[in-house]
């Protein structure tokens, strides 16, 4: 059985499955394991998060970035594990054996332990990050230089691929 990590930061909608379908294709006879993480509580820099909406002239979620950052651990953990739930039931539906669980704090240490559990690939779905992503300052693009295995990171609800 192949092994894939996906991590996202909203639920998965039609255009994330069929992105985890090129990604991850089912074989009859070796069929592939989803375990599906959803980062709880990022640590954001407000300014940079505040910049990126700005640069994506999402001029009310950059306001909602300021004001996110007056959210509790656990308002954050119940919106994850709505998303998880949400995504898992999306994934089951659609065929595929899936795990999921919640991450707090640091992404890259909650990949880290999945990948030594036997993760052989990697897909982070998140939205754009302008900004991050062009200095490849984000959690995701870190990811893809320290995990040591294939990692490919999709903006949500499309095909487009950051590199």
């Amino acid at each position: 059985m192949s092994t894939v990590l996906v991590v996202t930061e909203a639920i998965l909608g039609p255009t994330d499955i069929e992105n985890i379908d090129a990604f991850a294709p089912r074989q009859d006879d070796e069929p592939t394991e989803i375990r599906l993480m959803v980062p709880a509580e990022l640590k954001k820099n407000l300014w940079l998060e505040f910049l990126d909406q700005l640069t994506l002239l999402d001029f009310k979620e950059a306001v909602d970035v300021v004001t996110s950052s007056e959210k509790g651990p656990q308002t954050l953990e119940s919106e994850a594990r709505g998303i998880l739930d949400a995504s898992v039931e999306e994934l089951r539906a659609r065929g595929y054996t899936v795990r999921g669980r919640t991450a707090v704090g640091d992404p890259l240490a909650a990949m880290r332990e999945e990948v030594a559990d036997g993760a052989e690939q990697v897909l982070i779905i998140t939205d754009p990050h302008p900004i991050e992503d062009t200095f490849n300052i984000h959690w995701s693009n870190r990811a893809e230089k320290t995990l040591g295995v294939p990692v490919l990171h999709l903006y949500w609800g499309t095909g487009y691929v950051d590199d």
